[in-house]
């Protein structure tokens, strides 16, 4: 990967057709059919783990859940009667597909902008990657357009290889908390200096809200809270 920052977005920029192909190759016909439908009644754009792996590993790689956002604030039940689904926070959707979940969500609705931490008025699609709260989440991509809307955040990610923090509000600490250690260890990357000024500030040591957290995110839980105390404890002093 490049170093320059420009060079990076050029990359990125330059990929967007095969990102596209390489999505559609990677999801089954219901799921297109799907896709396409809410395509024809809105703007669709993917955001998170896929384009992050993409990017990460250049490999084709089984999705297991997608994350969408849209345009308008449509009702999806009026639209597909046949789906498995239930509402999420801020009013989208678990939509189950056999083997893939979707997280469907409102473009408006995202908590950031929803509480006014950023303004979004005429510009929302270039401050939708300010809202995120790590750095690889930094980016989404247009299906209906075919191109990405890049975070500054999101080429550092690629340049340095770290997880950081990009907005530090957010109602889920504890979660925040938990998965800062989880995709540290998922994706074998280094926690950046601002996200370890966060991790100890608003960490807690509440085993119930800790396991709570884990149970209701992940089905189970991946680290007990007396681990994740000594993981904490061995950040050491910050300096952001």
């Amino acid at each position: 990967m490049a170093k320059k920052l420009t060079d990076i977005q050029d990359l990125i920029e330059d990929s967007r057709f095969l990102f596209h192909n390489y999505f559609y190759e990677n999801i089954d016909s219901d799921i297109q059919s799907f896709i396409n439908t809410l395509k024809d009644k809105t703007n669709v754009f993917i955001f998170s783990g896929i384009i992050r792996d993409y990017f990460l590993y250049k490999k084709h790689t089984p999705f297991r859940d997608i994350d969408l956002i849209i345009e308008d604030d449509l009702v999806i039940e009026d639209i597909f009667h046949n789906l498995i689904f239930r509402k999420n926070s801020y009013g989208g959707y678990k939509i189950k597909f056999d083997n893939i979940e979707i997280d469907l969500w409102v473009i408006k609705k995202t908590w950031a902008l929803n509480q006014g931490q950023l303004k979004f008025e005429f510009d929302y699609l270039n401050t939708l990657p300010k809202t995120t709260f790590f750095n690889f989440s930094s980016i989404i991509y247009s299906l209906n357009a075919k191109r990405f809307i890049i975070g500054i955040d999101f080429l550092r990610f690629l340049r340095d290889k770290k997880i950081e923090l990009v907005l530090e509000d957010n109602p889920h600490p504890d979660l925040c908390i938990v998965n800062s250690f989880y995709y540290a260890d998922k994706l074998n990357l280094a926690i950046g200096d601002k996200l370890k000024a966060y991790l100890k500030s608003n960490y807690n040591d509440d085993r119930n809200c800790l396991e709570s957290a884990q149970l209701k995110h992940f089905g189970k839980i991946l680290y007990p809270a007396n681990s994740l105390k000594e993981r904490i404890e061995k950040i050491g002093p910050t300096y952001y």
